[in-house]
């Protein structure tokens, strides 16, 4: 019998990759067909107040914010350990460096930093990146740095110790090796955030699409919310596609755990 996390990750990420496949983008304007509701010959989903296909952004929003929040946050994680990694080769420098710069970026919210960095860096390809890397990485940085002091009183680490082995074999043959659970736990446990702050990101304004691929999911939301009366799919269908990614990437945390 198919577990209905199962089905429902099928089923939502089989229409939007079909959807990306076989639907043109939708960035044209067609006002002679706007605000069509559901079912009209053509628009699936009706459209929105521009005559864009609301299943088309729906499809395309979504497949943007997939293409954006995992590599996004494989390169969290990956900053995150390079800079856990320097506290044992400079277990000195690093408390000295990083302890402020962590306890401060805990203190501070998360998308407060995120929305410095997009004012910084308008104009940058790489800010969404950079923005989510300094929302989040210091959550990680603590989580890898406490399983690395673990790591660090194992009696196998003493014992490589013992027959001359260096810090990066140390880092290759044990460390990497303790950490990778902690990896799974972190990619898919953070991505349910990223994709909320991708999406309110969107929401406010800022470009977080990738490449000429329409809107994001808060844009749409933020574009047709006025004209919910007369377009209430151009608002509903980003908001499912939001909640479906989270839930669909958040049932995979719980996969992974068990």
């Amino acid at each position: 019998m198919i577990h209905i996390h199962t089905f429902v990750r099928f089923l939502f990420f089989g229409l939007v990759f079909v959807g990306v496949l076989f639907l043109p983008k939708p960035t044209n304007v067609d006002l002679a067909n706007n605000n069509l509701p559901i079912f009209s010959p053509g628009f699936f989903a009706g459209t929105d107040r521009l005559g864009r296909d609301n299943f088309a952004l729906f499809c395309y929003g979504s497949f943007s914010t997939i293409v954006l929040v995992i590599p996004a946050r494989i390169f969290t994680i990956f900053v995150s350990f390079f800079l856990s990694t320097f506290t044992l080769f400079f277990p000195k420098k690093s408390d000295f460096l990083l302890s402020g710069i962590v306890s401060i970026s805990l203190a501070i919210p998360s998308l407060l930093s995120a929305l410095i960095v997009m004012s910084l860096l308008p104009d940058s390809p790489f800010a969404i990146f950079i923005a989510i890397l300094v929302s989040d990485w210091a959550l990680s940085y603590e989580t890898l740095t406490a399983k690395i002091r673990e790591i660090k009183e194992s009696p196998y680490l003493a014992a490589s110790l013992c027959m001359g082995a260096k810090s990066y074999h140390l880092v290759v043959l044990h460390y990497l090796p303790a950490l990778r659970d902690i990896f799974r736990f972190l990619f898919f446990s953070g991505l349910p955030a990223v994709v909320m702050t991708t999406a309110l990101f969107s929401y406010l304004g800022i470009q977080t699409a990738l490449g000429d691929t329409g809107p994001g999911l808060g844009e749409q939301i933020s574009f047709s919310k006025d004209y919910f009366d007369k377009s209430p799919v151009s608002v509903l269908l980003p908001i499912v596609a939001i909640l479906t990614l989270v839930y669909s990437l958040g049932s995979n945390l719980k996969k992974n755990e068990t």
